[in-house]
């Protein structure tokens, strides 16, 4: 009876596991745990050129999306040096801007005077990013978007915290570094 018990707690507990998620498009498995972010789902787009979704959430209000898609394109280089990566960051933000005067939130707030290029130290890519400030009017959050070419796809990292969450920007940081690590198949 004992063993039939202990079977099936292990069943259970199995199949509460939350498994990692392969994406084969640009050949990497995520890991169930990044930082303080937990995976919580993968959806596919019914559209092949906008890719995945692969979501981490954290325990408290942190979120993080990693997008991998081709947009149509079938040339993406790898990294953040070339005019390709440029101008397709400089879309995806146009597109941020474009949310206030879609009424998916009351103001967008861009911070600094433009995009920055990452200059992490060790394995893995660097990204282009910008931070900024989505006013939901019942709260403010502090967002940022990444980006890289990767397998001829474009990988983009859109993660969020609320404003006044003190640890929510170092639970980012350290999901991008890891992200990071995790997509340039590093072994540290």
């Amino acid at each position: 009876m004992h063993r039939y018990l202990f079977s099936f707690a292990l069943f259970c507990a199995a199949t509460n596991a939350v498994p990692s998620v392969f994406e084969n498009s640009i050949n990497v498995t995520f890991p169930d745990k990044v930082g303080a972010l937990t995976f919580g789902d993968k959806k596919e787009f019914p559209k092949k050129e906008l890719g995945v979704n692969i979501r981490y959430q954290g325990n408290g209000p942190v979120v993080g999306s990693i997008y991998i898609y081709n947009a149509g394109l079938s040339d993406i280089p790898t990294g953040v040096g070339s005019p390709i990566i440029h101008k397709h960051f400089a879309q995806v933000i146009g597109e941020v801007k474009q949310l206030a005067a879609m009424g998916q939130v009351k103001a967008v707030n861009l911070a600094g005077a433009g995009s920055t290029i990452s200059s992490f130290k060790g394995c893995g890519p660097q990204f282009m990013w910008r931070a900024y400030e989505l006013d939901m009017g019942d709260k403010v959050l502090s967002s940022y978007t990444y980006l890289t070419g990767l397998n001829n796809n474009f990988v983009k990292l859109r993660m969020s915290h609320l404003k006044t969450d003190a640890q929510g920007k170092r639970e980012v940081e350290q999901f991008v570094e890891e992200i990071r690590k995790v997509l340039g198949s590093c072994k540290d």
